[in-house]
């Protein structure tokens, strides 16, 4: 899967010296996004389940480069702070003497929503019909790279033994120690684009993010060992060209 990834990602990044050899800068778009998206945490790991979904948002600058002459095949990156996050339920159980030669089994169940925000730089290759009135239609393929910089998280603890039970709960606790600097993931999006006057179009869209990576470290989640936990969302794409 590593191998085949950084295959793909070298061959989106030539994409721009495709266009150097074929068109003039005149080709080259910039534009803004502010994208709402809804956003879950997906898990792989038994013990650890996805329990609800969460709106987060994007924004930031868009670019686009022509491959081709006709303006039909684009590279299209951009620089991106992106707000996802989800909900998580773990259970997990601790056995432990308790100094008086008794064995002690607590049951542990966390319920946790956790806030991420991240860097994010797409790599992708975007397909666009010919104008139709005013109207251009896309299809979008490729990898998005992002830096975490940013991790809090609301948690709710329940622990039982011996027929006791004990609820803690906190807010906004700092988690980006136990939270994977680096996300990769695969981008698949369409859409369309309004011309409104010469340079300037709308673009409207849907744009599916689908993780690679996980979202926490080897230690990251209390009770397990290495779980996988992957944070995917389905953005409304809202943008300008200029």
């Amino acid at each position: 899967m590593r191998k085949a990834f950084a295959l793909l990602t070298a061959a989106l990044l030539a994409a721009p010296a495709l266009n150097a050899q074929d068109t003039d800068n005149g080709g080259v778009r910039f534009g803004i996004k502010l994208a709402p998206n809804l956003c879950w945490l997906r898990s792989d790991t038994k013990g650890i389940e996805g329990d609800g979904s969460r709106i987060g948002y994007t924004f930031g600058l868009l670019t686009e480069f022509p491959i081709g002459a006709n303006g039909n095949y684009r590279f299209a990156t951009g620089i991106f702070l992106n707000n996802i996050g989800g909900k998580t339920k773990t259970e997990y159980s601790a056995t432990v003497d308790d100094g008086q030669g008794n064995i002690v089994t607590t049951k542990y169940v966390n319920s946790a929503t956790v806030n991420l925000r991240y860097l994010e730089v797409p790599i992708t290759i975007k397909m666009m019909t010919n104008e139709i009135g005013l109207i251009r239609y896309y299809g979008q393929l490729g990898v998005s790279l992002g830096a975490n910089i940013r991790a809090k998280q609301d948690y709710e603890v329940t622990a039982t033994a011996n027929g006791s039970t004990t609820t803690t709960s906190d807010t906004k606790i700092d988690v980006k120690d136990n939270t994977d600097v680096f996300k990769a993931a695969l981008v698949v999006g369409g859409g369309m684009e309004y011309n409104v006057s010469g340079n300037t179009s709308l673009l409207v869209g849907l744009t599916y993010n689908n993780a690679f990576t996980s979202a926490n470290t080897k230690d990251g989640v209390a009770g397990f060992d290495s779980p996988k936990i992957y944070a995917d969302y389905l953005e409304l794409t809202l943008g300008v060209f200029f």
